[in-house]
C-alpha cells in the first residue's frame, strides 16, 4: 500500500457534484463496499474486508452520514480502526430502532439522547460474545463514533445537530471523565497483573506448549504460545510468519517477521530467535508443508477451513484465536492458577508476560520497546509494571534511615534520610503521594531523581549511566546481574576496537561497581556507612 490512501482506496474528486465514486472494488452507493485486494494484512481476508451497510438502508439520511464518516476514517486511519468504528455504529443503530423509532437522522440527536444512549452503554449493554456488560474499553469504542460523526459533521457539513456543543461536556462527563469505567480499567489491570504474576504458571504453560511441540501435538497453538512468549509478538504478527523465516546473521540464529501495526506499511523486523523459538518454526514448517503446497501459500500458520465446502486451506482467523484455539488448550492441559481455576489466558497475556519477565530477567525498556514493535517507551511501560509496582509499594522501606542506595548522590540522599525521616509514620498510599509529588520515577533498573519542573533534559530509561539523577537499591540487583552479563556476551563476541566496544566496557564497569557497591552494602553489619560509591 502507499501511503496515500485515499488515492489507492477512492477516486472521489471533491470539485465534481456526483458522490457516486470508487470505494475500493465497489462504489459510494453500494449497500457494501468490497476492499479485497486494497488492505495489505493477510490475516483479514473475505468478508473481513467488507464493510456493509444494509442495517442502515431503511434511513437514507443515516446511512449517507455514515458512509462519509467511513471515507473519513479509511483515508486517515487504519482500514480495522474504521471497521471497529462502523461495529460501534452498529449499535447505535440497533439503540435508537428499539427506543427511538422516529429518528431518521444524525441532525434529531439532542443532549437527552446522547445521554441516554452513554448511560445505555454504561449500564444496559451486553457484550454479544461473552453477555456480559460492557467493558471500559467496549464502551469507549461504542461511544467514540457518536461522539466523533456529531462533532466531525458539524465542520464537514454534514446532516448532523447544527449545535454540537453539547457533544464534547457530555462525552467527557459521561465517558471519559467516568470514575465506574476508571474502576473498571482498574480492576481488569489489576486482574491481568495477577495472570502474569504467577510465574509458576507461567512456566508451567511454556513447558506443556514445548511438549506439545517435541511430541509433535497441538502444532499451531503451541508453537504460537512459545513464540509470544519467547518474543511479546503480537498473534497478528506470528500468524503471518513465512517459511524460511529462519536467518543466520553474524553468527546468532534471527527470526524474519513483519508488522503492520503503527506502521503505515507493512514493516519486516528481525528478532532474536533462541532454541524454543527455532523449535516452534521447525515444527510449524513441517505441519505446514502439505497445506502450503496446496495453497501455494508461504505462511506457516495455515489449516483447513472446516466449516466451509470444500474445507479450503487458509490463514488461520486470528480474531477467534483464544476462542478457538487458546482456551481449549488451556483446558485441555488443565492449566489452573493458585485458587485452583483455570487461566483466563489470552494472546495478549503471553505478550504481557513477556515484556513482564525480560524486565526481570534484565533487559533495558529500550530492548523490550523495540522487539515489542513499539513506536516509544511509553507503549512499553504499561506491561513492565509488576517489578515497579512492588518498589513502589515498598517505597518507605527501600528509602529508610538505613536504605541500601548506589548512585552518585547516594550518600547525600543517605544523610538526609538518617536526619529528617521523611517517611516515618506515614501509610502506604501517603508516601506513594508524596513520591508522585517529588516526581520519583520507578524505571526497570533503579529510581529517577530527575524532576521536569527543572527544565533538565533527560535522555530516559536505560540512558542513566553515571546520571546525578539515578539511584538503585537491592531490589534490581538480579536486573543488573543479568545485564552485567548480556554486556560481557557482547563483549566476548567483539573483535575489534571501536567506539561500540567502548560503550561496552563503560557499561561493563558500570555495572561491576554498581552491583559490588549494593552487594557490600548488604553484607556490611556495622553502623557506619560504608558506601563509597562513585562513578568515573
Amino acid at each position: 500500500m502507499t501511503n496515500n490512501k485515499s488515492s489507492l482506496w477512492f477516486d472521489h474528486n471533491p470539485s465534481e457534484p456526483s458522490e457516486n465514486f470508487r470505494c475500493g472494488n465497489s462504489q459510494f452507493n453500494d449497500s457494501e463496499w468490497d476492499f479485497q485486494g486494497y488492505v495489505d494484512k493477510p490475516y483479514l481476508s473475505g468478508s473481513r474486508l467488507i464493510m456493509k451497510f444494509y442495517t442502515f438502508d431503511d434511513k437514507p439520511k443515516i446511512v449517507e452520514v455514515v458512509k462519509w464518516y467511513m471515507f473519513h476514517k479509511l483515508t486517515t486511519s487504519e482500514f480495522s480502526t474504521a471497521k471497529r468504528n462502523l461495529d460501534g455504529l452498529y449499535r447505535f443503530y440497533k439503540y435508537i430502532q428499539s427506543r427511538y423509532p422516529y429518528i431518521d437522522s444524525f441532525s434529531q440527536i439532542n443532549s437527552e439522547l446522547l445521554v441516554s444512549y452513554f448511560n445505555y452503554l454504561l449500564n444496559e449493554a451486553k457484550s454479544e460474545t461473552t453477555g456480559k456488560s460492557l467493558s471500559s474499553t467496549a464502551v469507549k469504542k461504542a461511544a467514540l463514533p457518536i461522539k466523533e460523526i456529531l462533532v466531525m459533521g458539524n465542520v464537514k457539513e454534514w446532516d448532523v445537530p447544527n449545535n454540537t456543543k453539547f457533544v464534547e461536556s457530555v462525552y467527557e462527563e459521561l465517558i471519559i471523565n467516568n470514575q465506574s469505567l476508571k474502576s473498571k480499567a482498574k480492576k481488569s489491570s489489576e486482574k491481568n497483573q495477577d495472570k502474569v504474576s504467577d510465574q509458576k504458571v507461567i512456566d508451567d504453560t511454556i513447558g506443556k506448549a514445548v511438549k506439545d511441540l517435541k511430541e509433535g501435538k497441538n502444532i499451531l497453538v503451541a508453537s504460537s504460545i512459545v513464540i509470544m512468549l519467547q518474543l511479546g509478538l503480537r498473534i497478528s504478527e506470528v500468524i503471518t510468519i513465512e517459511t524460511g523465516c529462519l536467518k543466520e546473521i553474524g553468527g546468532d540464529m534471527m527470526i524474519d517477521c513483519s508488522t503492520t501495526k503503527l506502521h503505515a506499511e507493512r514493516t519486516e523486523v528481525m528478532k532474536p530467535a533462541n532454541e524454543l523459538v527455532q523449535l516452534a518454526v521447525n515444527k510449524l514448517e513441517d505441519h505446514s508443508l502439505p497445506f502450503r503446497k496446496i495453497s501455494k501459500s508461504p505462511y506457516l500458520f495455515l489449516n483447513e477451513k472446516k466449516n466451509e465446502k470444500g474445507h479450503p486451506i487458509a490463514l488461520v482467523d486470528h480474531a477467534n484465536w483464544n476462542k478457538n484455539f487458546v482456551r481449549p488448550w488451556i483446558k485441555k492441559h488443565n492449566i489452573r492458577d493458585s485458587k485452583g481455576e483455570l487461566v483466563e489466558f489470552t494472546s495478549h497475556t503471553f505478550r504481557h508476560a513477556f515484556a513482564t519477565y525480560a524486565l526481570k530477567g534484565g533487559a533495558s525498556m529500550e530492548v523490550i520497546s523495540k522487539l515489542m514493535n513499539h513506536k516509544n517507551i511509553r507503549g512499553t511501560q504499561h506491561y513492565t509494571h509488576l517489578l515497579q509496582e512492588e518498589v513502589k509499594s515498598n517505597f518507605s522501606k527501600v528509602f529508610n534511615e538505613n536504605a541500601v542506595i548506589a548512585g552518585k548522590k547516594a550518600l547525600s540522599i543517605k544523610d538526609y534520610l538518617k536526619k529528617e525521616k521523611p517517611f516515618k509514620g506515614k501509610t502506604e498510599s501517603q508516601v506513594d503521594k508524596i513520591r508522585k509529588a517529588m516526581k520519583i520515577q520507578v524505571l526497570s533498573h533503579g529510581l529517577c531523581m530527575h524532576h521536569p519542573m527543572r527544565n533538565e533534559p533527560c535522555a530516559g530509561d536505560g540512558v542513566c549511566m553515571g546520571c546525578n539523577n539515578f539511584v538503585t537499591t537491592p531490589e534490581f540487583l538480579d536486573v543488573h546481574k543479568e545485564r552485567l552479563a548480556n554486556v560481557q556476551k557482547e563483549l566476548a563476541k567483539t573483535s575489534s576496537d571501536g567506539p561500540f566496544e567502548n560503550k561496552l566496557r563503560n557499561m561493563e564497569n558500570y555495572l561491576l561497581n554498581i552491583i559490588q557497591d549494593l552487594e557490600g552494602q548488604l553484607e556490611y553489619s556495622g553502623n557506619e556507612n560504608n558506601s563509597d560509591y562513585t562513578i568515573s
